[in-house]
């Protein structure tokens, strides 16, 4: 479903229940309509939630090249990912940019100790932690073998990596892995 936020208005019954928007309305008939599903239907185990998506501006940070940059500004730039973006906003903009749906069911990992997202089982894996190690890259390979996808991508933050030589050597232990799509960002 897509709707714009367009506001109630101020003298209508829902206004006054509430609901300031027309998205607000529907995502409360959402709720309602799930809860009957599960009223009406005690063993279904299905998912009845739902996902709201906002449009937004992108979650990186504009190369923007200036002569005159204090050392200050380019610490700014270390990572590409503006301050105020959680790692999930940075997942969805991907799946975007990858033109997969964004329905896919997404698994989350923890891989030494570090969050990694499974989308559609296997298909695309996702790490946007910060100080990834061996180990993460490692764990990530090791996934390859358990899912067994067709084909799978691999995406870090390109600032994610502990230091340049786990960054080189991660290409290079996903690629023996047979993984050979592997992106940063």
């Amino acid at each position: 479903m897509v709707q714009l936020p367009e506001t109630t208005d101020g003298k209508s019954k829902a206004f006054k229940s509430g609901y300031k928007t027309i998205a607000e309305i529907s995502k409360e008939r959402i709720r309602r309509a799930a809860e009957k599903i599960k009223e009406e239907n005690p063993e279904y185990q299905g998912d009845l939630g739902f996902k709201v998506f906002k449009l937004d501006s992108t979650n990186i940070k504009p190369w923007e090249v200036d002569f005159d940059m204090t050392e200050r500004t380019l610490e700014d730039f270390i990572s590409n990912i503006k301050t105020d973006r959680r790692e999930e906003d940075v997942l969805y903009e991907v799946l975007l940019k990858y033109g997969l749906d964004l329905t896919l069911p997404i698994t989350e990992h923890t891989i030494a100790g570090k969050k990694v997202f499974d989308i559609g089982m296997g298909a695309l894996i996702i790490c946007l932690s910060d100080a990834i190690s061996l180990k993460v890259v490692e764990g990530i390979a090791k996934l390859k073998d358990e899912l067994n996808p067709e084909i799978m991508r691999v995406v870090f933050k390109d600032s994610g990596f502990k230091d340049d030589v786990v960054k080189t050597n991660a290409v290079q232990i996903l690629k023996q892995a047979g993984i050979v799509d592997v992106r940063s960002l």
